[in-house]
């Protein structure tokens, strides 16, 4: 009998394959707590897909303590770490790229150049670009600079968009009041090359008491989701990212628009009460 080695001759050539990526998460990093990456991948993890985070900023924590460390991935670490998702072929597998929190406008001119070269040899991929920008509890939490990069450059290059309510309205340039503001607001991102619009607690002045609205938008349809308004610390952040990611998942796995949003606004939900649960200063993400 001859034996059979079970490990190959020294210099055999093995075959090698890119591995499986279905989602490449352009955000923000933060050590100790769960905002951007660091919230979105437990929920890509959890629908099965496989993701690959790449980091905006690396801080210590988000700004909202009071001590802060880290800063902004500088441009050319940034170029490169873009560059090397093309390099190994990533950018080849991957169904998706999902933008979120930016650590300054050259990030965004860098994404404005790297998005379209991947449009063009990838029509099927989809952008999903969480404009994230600031809220109307903390104002403007980003260069004011990022606002005009949005609305000129990055908004033309998504599939979809999440803005919340005060985001939205700076990428309109004007107060919006009623969902019906929301709505015609969200159909001139739309007009610019988006397919839909999320909109997150839209129209919150017009909302029942105790609720937050999410307006689906469409160019031809437009609903509106209700869900509670779950009362948490202000050291809270983070559901903008866990919205954006199980949207994401959702579609991905086959849902439609309206489903997907439901079920993604019922996920924050949850993990809003599961915070409350456990009187954490950040949000539950993790099971």
């Amino acid at each position: 009998m001859t034996a059979i080695s079970a490990a190959p001759a020294p210099g055999a050539a093995l075959p090698a394959y890119t591995a499986q990526v279905d989602i490449v998460s352009i955000q923000s990093q933060v050590v100790y707590g769960y905002v951007g990456n660091n919230a979105a991948m437990p929920i890509f993890r959890r629908a099965g897909l496989r993701a690959i985070a790449v980091p905006t900023v690396v801080l210590s924590n988000t700004p909202h303590y009071p001590t802060l460390h880290g800063g902004a991935v500088p441009l050319d670490w940034f170029e490169g770490l873009l560059k090397g998702l093309d390099e190994r072929g990533v950018t080849k597998v991957a169904r998706a790229v999902v933008c979120g929190y930016l650590g300054q406008p050259g990030q965004a001119d860098l994404l404005a150049r790297w998005l379209p070269a991947l449009r063009a040899a990838r029509p099927d991929l989809r952008v999903h670009i969480d404009p994230v920008m600031g809220d109307r509890n903390d104002g403007l939490y980003v260069d004011a600079g990022l606002v005009a990069q949005y609305r000129r450059l990055l908004v033309p290059l998504a599939d979809g968009m999440t803005p919340n309510h005060f985001e939205l309205e700076l990428l309109v340039g004007r107060s919006l009041a009623s969902v019906d503001d929301v709505v015609a607001a969200a159909r001139e991102l739309i007009a610019q090359g988006p397919q839909w619009i999320v909109v997150t607690s839209a129209a919150p002045m017009a909302a029942p008491p105790g609720t937050l609205q999410l307006a689906v938008v469409t160019r031809g349809e437009a609903s509106i989701v209700t869900h509670p308004e779950i009362a948490i610390p202000p050291s809270v952040h983070g559901t903008g990212d866990v919205f954006m990611a199980s949207l994401t998942a959702k579609l991905l796995t086959g849902q439609d628009l309206p489903e997907a949003a439901r079920e993604a606004a019922a996920q924050v939900t949850a993990t809003l009460e599961r915070t409350r649960e456990l009187a954490w200063e950040e949000l539950a993400v993790e099971d």
